[in-house]
């Protein structure tokens, strides 16, 4: 299932693929603020610490997501679940100064590992039942 979740993806025009991204809620964002993220989602970013950010932190996180969904045309994406604080503001900082034809494969990768988490939490709660 996983390979043909990615497969399907894969198959995406480019077009496509930014519309997946666009679909995705900033992090530690407005929605994680107010409780409509999905259980998924808000259970990825208060793991990865996002919801406990020191206001430095999250003052930067905004101003780096705001430039780099101006410079993108969608939100910066990571597995949240596979990552922490630190690691979220490094690739995010780093990832901003990438072309967007490099940008976009990396970021649809990220999206592809959260759907392969998901599905694997999934497939184990429903083996415990």
């Amino acid at each position: 299932m996983e390979a043909r979740i990615a497969e399907f993806i894969d198959s995406l025009p480019a077009a496509g693929k930014a519309g997946i991204l666009r679909c995705h809620p900033d992090l530690a964002g407005r929605d994680l603020q107010s409780g409509t993220l999905t259980a998924e989602s808000e259970q990825e970013q208060v793991v990865a610490g996002l919801r406990s950010l020191e206001p430095a932190d999250a003052t930067r996180l905004r101003r780096l997501n705001l430039q780099y969904k101006e410079r993108f045309g969608y939100p910066f994406v990571i597995c949240a679940g596979l990552n922490d604080r630190a690691a979220i503001l490094r690739q995010l900082a780093e990832r901003f100064a990438n072309e967007p034809q490099r940008e976009l494969p990396l970021a649809i990768e990220e999206v592809k590992k959260i759907c392969c988490l998901r599905l694997r939490r999934i497939v184990a709660s429903d083996i415990k039942l």
